[in-house]
Formats: C-alpha cells, sequence, structure tokens
C-alpha cells in the first residue's frame, strides 16, 4: 500500500520513509505517542496531504494527488477527530453527505429528496449497525459524543468504502460507549469486507479491536506485527507504553 512515504514541512521531516501494508478485510491499529506522524500519514493517504516522496496504492490505482472527493469516489472513506461541521444536520442527513460521494442514488439533491423507503433502506445499512436507528431524525448537536462519533462513522460507510481510514473513533468517548464502537468497528468489517486503518491511543481498544498493529514514532514505523508482539517489543514498550 504504501511505499517510502515521506512528508515535510518546511525543514521539519513529520512523516519519514513509511512503509505500510494493508489486506482487504483486515483492521489494522496505527498506534504511537503524540507527534508520531499518525494522523499527519493517515491525511497523505485520504489525500489531505500530498507526499514530497514515496508512493500509496490501493487496489492497483495510484492515490498520490488525488483530491479527497476524488479518493471518496475510489473507495477510500475516512472519520475525522472533529465532528462537529454537521451539527446542524440530523442523522439520516449526515448519512445522505457521505452517500452522495460516490455518485449514488442520483446526488446529494436527489438523496435530499427521496421518500420514506429509500430513507428506511439508507437507515438500516448504515444506521442500524452502529446503534443509531432511533436517532435518525434527531440533529447531530443534541446527541452525546460518543453518537456523533458513530455518526460520522456511518457517514463515512455510506460512501460504501473499500478502505476506511478511522482517526481516534473513541477519543475522549466514555469507556461503555468505547468498548461499543470497538464492536461495531468489527462488525462493519464483517458486514462489508472493507479494510479499516485505525487511528487510536487507547491500547485497551486497539487490543480488542485490531488484527495487526503497526507503531510509530518520530515520523517512522517501529513495528508491525501481532497485538501480543506489539506489547512486548522492547522499544514499543519504551517508546509508547512507557516501559524499559
Amino acid at each position: 500500500m504504501a511505499r517510502g512515504v515521506t512528508i515535510r514541512f518546511g525543514g521539519v521531516v513529520a512523516v519519514g520513509g513509511m512503509d505500510m501494508d494493508v489486506h482487504p478485510g483486515e483492521i489494522v491499529g496505527l498506534i504511537g505517542p503524540n507527534g508520531a506522524g499518525k494522523t499527519t500519514f493517515v491525511n497523505a493517504i485520504s489525500g489531505t496531504y500530498v507526499p514530497n516522496a514515496g508512493s500509496i496504492r490501493w487496489q492497483d490505482e495510484d492515490l498520490v494527488g488525488r483530491t479527497p472527493n476524488r479518493l471518496a469516489r475510489m473507495g477510500v472513506g475516512r472519520t475525522f477527530q472533529n465532528v462537529a461541521s454537521l451539527s446542524d444536520l440530523t442523522v439520516l442527513d449526515i448519512v445522505k453527505v457521505g452517500r452522495s460521494v460516490r455518485g449514488a442514488g442520483g446526488g446529494l439533491r436527489d438523496l435530499f429528496a427521496s421518500g420514506r423507503r429509500q430513507d428506511d433502506e439508507l437507515a438500516q445499512k448504515y444506521l442500524e449497525p452502529l446503534g443509531l436507528a432511533d436517532h435518525r431524525n434527531t440533529p447531530l448537536q443534541m446527541l452525546s459524543y460518543g453518537h456523533r462519533k458513530a455518526v460520522d462513522i456511518a457517514r463515512a460507510l455510506a460512501g460504501e468504502p473499500d478502505l476506511l481510514l478511522l482517526d481516534e473513533p473513541v477519543a475522549g468517548v466514555a469507556p461503555a460507549e468505547a468498548f461499543a464502537l470497538a464492536g461495531f468497528v468489527k462488525k462493519i468489517r464483517d458486514l462489508m469486507g472493507c479494510a479499516v486503518v485505525m487511528v487510536e491511543h487507547k491500547m485497551d481498544i486497539v487490543m480488542c479491536t485490531c488484527d495487526r498493529i503497526v507503531v510509530m514514532a518520530g515520523g517512522v514505523k517501529i513495528f508491525d506485527g501481532s497485538c501480543a508482539g506489539a506489547q512486548s517489543d522492547p522499544e514499543v514498550r519504551r517508546v509508547y507504553l512507557g516501559h524499559a
């Protein structure tokens, strides 16, 4: 997927020669201390940043230089740390925004003018798996923070991605909601078969959700392997888990 990805901001190397593989149907946790370059790297995959060097490919397509909208149409979906930008819309309307990115349903105008039957289909497919069906007509701003995070995942899913990038999906979420969201991520993978890259700090969530872990520190990869292997790796323990 990614080979030798380097991203510089002036004289600062935020990501230096990053390699990472992701396979269809796999959930990969991308972890590391603050400032490790995780979100910057994900921003390069999703088209927000253009790498200074290296390549990023998914399903034989070159992703470098494509706009985020173009990548969404190609099947690369993502969530964001800040979920407040659509707070005035209802949950179902936010799903319609996500659904429109691949040109499904005749475009955004047609989706917003859709009838009850199509609305029910959207709710069943994208809201029920995340426990949001009862909130379909609720404005986002009226929901708990955990539910807002789930709505952002539903929005990304509505674009029917082959590769889903989750940027700290449980950050700031209460423990019970965090574990529920983690369960939903696995359920989504099983239902849709998409690959998932999850940037996350909460190790208990990562361990119970991910098939494999990639650890970054100082803009480079220091580990790529199993969850158990990450916990026992001396370098990971030193720079991230706080053990010698």
